[in-house]
């Protein structure tokens, strides 16, 4: 009988792209079963029929999932949320990973508890979603991004053609929170056409749905005569020409949005601007060489579905600064300019090591109390997602190098308070999870500091 194996992934475009390094973990861990994923919106159903990891898109109504009948040799479910572990409960699985719900309550292993704890300050996390996903999967090993791609990628990044460079620009976000407004987008646009003289400069490709059109329309009288005229594709392409038309850019200016993700899959540079309820290194851009420019009002990063009617901090990440480091991914062979950066703002560049994502800062921001404490709860995650995880001290160097020092070293027993102050509460039935955790943070604090002050 066939192997089968199970994946409900309820949520949107982006999370199924974050997921594809699971699935590919999944097909190293059982490579002769049928693999299943189940969603209920469109756009995943139709990325995952496009997907070489995906034998079947299975999906979901209100009444549930079609009939599939068989055992499976195991269920992964993606989502916290009731819905999502209801629908394991009818499958037949010899093994499940992620949320169980027992009782009409969701309950999490320990790794996942920990994490969900750790999110009473979401400011403080460091783990990006596709490595947490992935690493449910038993010895997962890092990937890339998964998506089909075009056999050759056009141009690259910062090696213009005789049309210059094609910059994508996706204006719109389903969220409002989450959508940078067009006077921002075409002020950066300007700014950016002033830092790349050359004779071709570059073309805006403007991309979205249908119903984003008017936002299009918007930055297109408002970039007029300011940058070239941009090249529209709006509501024009479906999800494979989406793939197709994102290979062929040099880079892409995005919000947290889907279409970030599919961009990283194919392999384009992104520079991300998250702010809101977006928080990077959660949902960033996943591997290696991308920019993230995160900007924090004193509320965020807050609750994705929050009422908000102020929306200042939809204008808080800078179009110039944005400009900068957008040329600093085109022209990676340049001496970098220096970030002078306001408070509360963070850029974060991408990399890769052996356990996943990774970050390193730019702009020499202080080595503060906040910043040991999150990257040293980085360290004590990894260590308890990933059975035998050392820190690497050349990884952690290259961490390190883009802060700057403070007029004395952080206290890390601040760091170990914050700690003790909200892991017990989650940890009730199984406190020594908790001090262990306590107990690796608490040593990855010490290192930190011995490393950066030596």
């Amino acid at each position: 009988m066939t192997e089968r194996v199970l994946v409900i992934q309820m949520a949107k475009l982006g999370d199924f792209i974050q997921s594809t390094p699971l699935l590919l973990n999944i097909r190293r861990r059982w490579p002769r079963a049928r693999l299943y994923l189940a969603a209920g919106e469109k756009s995943v159903l139709e990325a995952a029929s496009l997907s070489p990891l995906v034998d079947e898109a299975v999906a979901v109504t209100a009444d549930g999932p079609p009939a599939n009948p068989g055992v499976f040799e195991a269920v992964f479910v993606l989502n916290s949320h009731v819905r999502a572990a209801g629908l394991a409960l009818k499958a037949d699985a010899r093994a499940h990973y992620g949320p169980r719900l027992v009782g009409g309550r969701l309950q999490y292993a320990e790794a996942q508890r920990l994490i969900m704890a750790l999110m009473v300050r979401r400011e403080l996390g460091r783990l990006n979603l596709a490595d947490m996903w992935r690493l449910l999967c038993p010895d997962s090993r890092p990937t890339n991004l998964i998506w089909p791609r075009p056999e050759q990628k056009a141009g690259g990044a910062g090696r213009a053609g005789p049309e210059g460079l094609k910059i994508g620009f996706q204006l719109g976000c389903r969220n409002h929170l989450r959508r940078w407004p067009a006077e921002r987008f075409a002020d950066f646009a300007a700014h950016l056409t002033a830092m790349l003289p050359s004779p071709a400069g570059f073309t805006p490709v403007i991309l979205g749905g249908a119903d984003e059109k008017s936002i299009g329309a918007r930055f297109t009288a408002l970039t007029e005569g300011r940058v070239k005229k941009p090249l529209n594709l709006m509501g024009q392409t479906d999800l494979a020409a989406l793939g197709q038309a994102l290979a062929g850019l040099d880079m892409l200016i995005t919000a947290d949005t889907g279409v970030m993700h599919l961009a990283a899959a194919v392999g384009t540079p992104v520079l991300a601007i998250f702010f809101g309820p977006a928080f990077g290194p959660e949902t960033g851009p996943y591997g290696q060489g991308h920019i993230i420019y995160q900007t924090m009002a004193a509320c965020a990063p807050c609750r994705e579905g929050a009422g908000c009617r102020r929306r200042q901090c939809l204008e808080t990440p800078d179009p110039l600064i944005a400009a900068r480091l957008a040329r600093a991914l085109l022209r990676p062979d340049e001496p970098p300019v220096p970030l002078l950066l306001p408070p509360r703002h963070r850029v974060w560049r991408t990399f890769s090591d052996g356990f996943g994502q990774n970050l390193a800062v730019e702009g020499q921001p202080e080595l503060d109390v906040n910043e040991l404490t999150a990257l040293a709860a980085a360290e004590a995650v990894r260590a308890a997602l990933k059975p035998g995880y050392m820190t690497d001290p050349e990884v952690l160097r290259r961490v390190l190098k883009g802060f700057r020092k403070g007029p004395e070293a952080p206290d890390s027993s601040a760091a170990a308070a914050f700690w003790r102050q909200v892991l017990p509460a989650a940890f009730k039935d199984s406190p020594a999870a908790a001090d262990k955790f306590i107990a690796d943070a608490t040593a990855a604090a010490s290192l930190i500091i011995k490393e950066f002050y030596a």
